[in-house]
């Protein structure tokens, strides 16, 4: 029987003490200049080959509760692994994916297609499944590639062995389950000289007290087991007796998302290296805080790691800092200018055109929407934020240099003009950016929502420099916002889609009345009809309505639809069916897509302008 050669980082999210975490670090980060070169760890890509098994629902049990974000996990980490980094660790097309039930981000079903388009492989996730992937991707591997393995299911300790649910597991049937050890056998029989594999189970409470499938009556053998199993890397998602839970902000696992922020550069080093040592540190820091926060606070321990000498310092990735990384011979190279924005939740990293990390960030909040612009007209790409959720930066839109410094923040919340129920509080719903004055320099328009979803909205113009240009204030909610002109003569107009929960009354209509109106950059000013605030009328150029009621408006925008040099506004809704609007408001035509239904108007309100 072949043994693993080189290093094994296991996951197993029961049992054993915790390293001693570091504080959490947000730093912006650069990839080697070389980008498309191997990784520092010389490891390729093409010989290398990836599991990630995600077991959400079980078809079997009834008394098992569904692991809520284990398939987010296994793909999300798929994504992270093979498509996400430049280069990556594994070709997507040598990827597998094991899942029982489907995604719950949106962005995680984004992945998914995108992963296999690529050519990553989906199979069903049953016991014979698994074992039969596992044994086919490790033996795929080359002498200069590794094997990566993440599972994320329930699990539950039994006669000194971890068993890992798989889709059709039955507990009391240990033999139904797919062991740890049985895991690493696999592995270490196979041809592989690295594997990489994370173990994220335990993860809903299925009895008072513990979150594993069964009671967990002793987790020491479990410790041995592994350890004496790999040898080299053991790395436990939870101390003695812990246990490991679901992040419902984040929407994965609470260890799953510390693991994929730490592999996003925020787990690098003060030299920009990211090794075991490193992200053990930061994940453990990561969960441990997250434990303070929401389960005890006088939590001590988050994760344990053992690990050999010779493994502490094996990289992981490289990120190098802009400040320091660089040689003093190459501190006045220019950075690449930025291309790109992709970003997860809290988590955001700017890319070249070559799709390279440039560098990566962390917000407090949620990242609503993200775009790149030259908004002071330097020749300088910034990069823009809208930032919802929760968090100290909820509400705000942050500009940063392209290089990734600071340049301004603004807020959006402001004293609200209704009296009815509001949290005080606006959350980004989106944004863009447009030259509104036509100077050169373009302007943000954003439009945010009451963070607790009670109805007042609030339209913003904010300069290059964030300063707060308008405001506009709406009874109910806006979706999107546009900037266009209807000649390349005219001024830019700014129109805006939302709901509007003050007008039922007045209209006698039940249901989310939707709406499209327009501004004029140069006089946004009060609040939207029937002007039940505290402001005047409002400035809006036109005010339309959308009917019958909860015809919802899923996008908007500006199109030259007969190709004459005068654009429209296109209003694509719910219904399938799509208005063509002049910049006056009047109707142009309404298409219908396959499966429209029948009898949607638009109407201008008379008691606007």
């Amino acid at each position: 029987m072949r043994s693993l050669s080189s290093w094994v980082l296991v996951a197993a999210l029961c049992g054993a003490a915790a390293v001693s975490g570091r504080a959490q670090q947000t730093r912006s980060a650069q990839p080697i200049p070389d980008t498309k070169s191997a990784p520092a760890n010389g490891l390729d890509p093409a010989q290398s080959a990836a599991l990630f098994v995600g077991v959400r629902q079980f078809s079997h049990e009834r008394s098992l509760v569904e692991v809520k974000y284990a398939v987010d996990d296994a793909i999300d980490l798929a994504y992270e692994f093979s498509l996400d980094r430049a280069p990556p660790l594994v070709e997507a097309r040598r990827v597998v994916l094991a899942l029982s039930g489907e995604p719950q981000k949106p962005e995680s079903k984004q992945r998914l297609e995108r992963l296999t388009r690529e050519g990553a492989e989906v199979t069903t996730a049953s016991q014979s499944d698994i074992i039969k992937a596992l044994e086919a991707q490790s033996r795929l591997v080359g002498a200069q590639g590794i094997f990566i393995m993440a599972i994320a299911t329930h699990a539950f300790v039994a006669d000194g062995q971890l068993h890992l649910l798989a889709s059709a597991s039955i507990p009391l049937y240990h033999q139904t389950c797919l062991t740890a050890n049985t895991v690493f056998d696999i592995v270490s029989r196979s041809e592989a000289p690295r594997s990489l594999i994370f173990i994220d189970a335990c993860r809903e409470r299925l009895r008072a007290g513990t979150r594993s499938a069964l009671e967990q009556r002793d987790p020491v053998p479990l410790f041995k087991a592994s350890a004496q199993s790999m040898g080299q890397v053991v790395f436990y998602g939870a101390a003695p007796g812990g246990y490991a839970y679901d992040d419902d902000d984040r929407k994965n696992g609470v260890f799953s998302a510390a693991l994929l922020e730490g592999l996003r550069c925020s787990a690098a080093d003060d030299h920009g290296v990211i090794t075991v040592d490193a992200l053990a540190d930061y994940v453990d820091g990561r969960v441990l805080t997250w434990l303070k926060k929401h389960r005890d606070r006088f939590a001590k321990k988050g994760i344990q790691v053992t690990v050999d000498r010779g493994s502490r310092n094996m990289t992981l990735g490289v990120c190098a800092s802009p400040a320091s990384a660089a040689p003093p011979a190459q501190a006045a190279h220019v950075p690449p200018e930025p291309a790109a924005i992709r970003s997860d939740d809290n988590l955001f990293t700017v890319v070249d055109a070559a799709g390279a990390a440039i560098w990566s960030g962390v917000v407090k909040g949620k990242i609503e929407h993200a775009e790149l612009s030259d908004l002071d007209g330097d020749g300088h790409i910034e990069v823009i934020l809208g930032v919802g959720g929760a968090g100290d930066d909820a509400g705000k839109i942050l500009v940063f240099e392209g290089c990734g410094e600071p340049r301004w923040s603004a807020d959006t919340t402001a004293a609200f003009i209704y009296d009815s129920g509001r949290s005080g509080k606006l959350v980004v719903r989106t944004f863009t950016t447009g030259d509104l004055f036509r100077n050169g320099q373009r302007e943000i328009v954003a439009v945010s929502n009451d963070s607790q979803n009670w109805y007042p909205s609030r339209l913003c113009i904010f300069d290059s420099s964030g300063a707060l240009v308008a405001s506009y204030w709406h009874p109910g909610h806006l979706h999107h916002v546009a900037i266009g002109a209807e000649t390349a003569h005219d001024a830019p107009r700014i129109i805006v889609s939302g709901i509007n929960n003050d007008l039922r009354a007045p209209l006698h209509l039940n249901g989310y009345i939707n709406t499209v109106f327009m501004l004029d950059p140069c006089d946004v000013a009060g609040e939207a009809p029937p002007y039940l605030g505290k402001l005047r009328r409002g400035s809006e150029l036109w005010y339309g309505v959308i009917l019958p009621a909860n015809d919802i408006v899923q996008g908007i925008e500006v199109v030259d639809r007969n190709h004459d040099g005068k654009n429209q506004i296109s209003v694509w809704m719910s219904s399938r069916n799509v208005f063509y609007l002049a910049f006056s408001g009047e109707t142009c035509a309404v298409a219908r897509a396959d499966g429209a239904t029948v009898g949607a108007e638009f109407h201008l309100l008379p008691t606007t302008r």
